[in-house]
């Protein structure tokens, strides 16, 4: 019984583990679950960016922009158009009007 129960104790860490975890009972998966596979790891990454023991906060961020940035690719071939991009400060394009 006692070997049933620690088990139980390693499979919620690595099913449930704290850093997808907010107040309230909110995980990240019941957020991500209702989006697309690139969204949900933006979500994902950006929600754990600060929290999982060993990562660096940009190494999270850098992940979610990348799955951000290919979903803006898919966004735009999809529409047939690119997006007029202007460069700022930070060196990063974004698009006219949202910087």
């Amino acid at each position: 019984m006692v070997c049933l129960e620690a088990m139980k104790t390693v499979s919620n860490k690595k099913t449930n583990p704290s850093h997808y975890q907010f107040g309230g009972g909110v995980e990240v998966i019941h957020i991500t679950q209702h989006l697309g596979f690139l969204l949900g790891n933006v979500v994902k990454y950006s929600a754990r960016a600060g929290r999982k023991d060993g990562e660096a906060v940009l190494d999270d961020l850098y992940k979610a922009r990348w799955y951000l940035n290919r979903q803006i690719e898919i966004e735009e071939e999809l529409n047939g158009k690119q997006t007029e991009q202007t460069e700022t400060l930070d060196g990063q394009q974004h698009p006219q009007g949202h910087e």
